[in-house]
């Protein structure tokens, strides 16, 4: 009598085995590489994103502070003194409603020890102060700044060149800013805002 044949083992050898090992080991190591990029990738975005907001407001407090500079009313007035790494000017706080009556400071723009770009600013007296100032506000705008460098263009009258001390009886035309961090990897970008001294729009 013929005996019955043999089924057949189900199973995976050693080496079938071995071999699913390997290639699971490459697809889990190919899916952590790259949600290793893509969550770096969502980083430097996050942090870009941050960044351009950073400067941006910068930008925009900057301006409107220099574009609403008040002209000096007599030779002697210090409304506007300009050095190379800080400005002092009289004008209108940044975001001050239009609506409202208004209200001048005296602004100090520079960067301290501790590389923080500071503003500071004082409500600016309509006379002379016959009691002491209070403290200055002060308004962080960015920190890790090394250093801020002003330069000041004269009116095209007068030759249109850049200064990078003012000590003038009128106001510059243009004040161009540059930021400049602690850190190669962070660049702000020149800032130039025109003043409006020159009424007829011509620079």
């Amino acid at each position: 009598m013929i005996p019955p044949p043999r089924q057949a083992q189900s199973g995976f050898t050693l080496l079938e085995v071995i071999i699913a090992v390997v290639v699971l080991g490459f697809v889990l190591a190919g899916l952590s590489q790259g949600t290793r990029v893509g969550i770096n990738a969502w980083g430097i975005q996050t942090r870009y994103s941050q960044t351009a907001a950073e400067m941006e407001r910068i930008d925009r407090v900057l301006r409107q502070l220099i574009e609403q500079a008040t002209p000096p009313l007599a030779a002697d007035d210090k409304y506007f003194v300009g050095q190379e790494h800080r400005l002092e000017l009289v004008t209108r706080l940044p975001d001050e409603p239009q609506t409202d009556p208004i209200r001048r400071a005296q602004i100090a723009i520079g960067v301290d020890a501790n590389h923080r770009l500071l503003l500071r600013w004082l409500p600016h007296p309509n006379a002379v102060p016959v009691k002491p100032l209070p403290p200055a506000h002060e308004i962080v705008l960015a920190e890790g700044i090394d250093h801020v460098d002003f330069r000041y263009r004269m009116a095209t009258s007068d030759g249109g060149k850049w200064k990078t001390i003012w000590d003038d009886a009128t106001l510059p035309t243009v004040v161009q800013i540059q930021i400049v961090a602690l850190s190669a990897n962070h660049h702000f970008p020149v800032i130039q805002a025109p003043t409006m001294l020159d009424t007829n729009g011509s620079f």
